[in-house]
C-alpha cells in the first residue's frame, strides 16, 4: 500500500487534515458497502451530512488560527456573539 507524507504546520492543521482523511475513507467505504441502485443516494447523504461536518470545523479551526495570529500581532481581543444552534441568521444581501 502507498504512504503519503504530509507536512502541517501545526495541530490545528493536522486535524484538518486526518478529518479530511478520514472523511474521504469513509465515502469511499460507504460506496463499496452500499447496495446496487443505491449507491449514489447513499453517498449523497454523507457528503451531505459529514461533508458539512468537515466544513464547520476545518472553517472554524482556520478562524481561530486567524485569530490567534492576529492576536500575537498585538491586535486586541475582540468577542462576537455565538449564534446559537435554531437561531434565526442575521439578514444578509441575498442575490438570486
Amino acid at each position: 500500500m502507498p504512504t503519503l507524507m504530509i507536512e502541517y504546520r501545526d495541530d490545528s492543521e493536522r486535524l484538518a487534515l486526518e478529518q479530511a482523511i478520514a472523511y474521504v475513507t469513509h465515502l469511499r467505504q460507504t460506496a463499496l458497502a452500499a447496495a446496487d441502485g443505491t449507491v449514489l443516494a447513499v453517498c449523497e447523504q454523507l457528503a451531505l451530512q459529514d461533508g458539512r461536518a468537515l466544513l464547520r470545523s476545518t472553517l472554524a479551526a482556520a478562524l481561530e488560527s486567524r485569530t490567534a495570529v492576529a492576536e500575537q500581532k498585538g491586535g486586541s481581543p475582540v468577542s462576537a456573539r455565538k449564534r446559537t444552534l435554531g437561531a434565526a441568521k442575521a439578514d444578509t444581501d441575498a442575490r438570486s
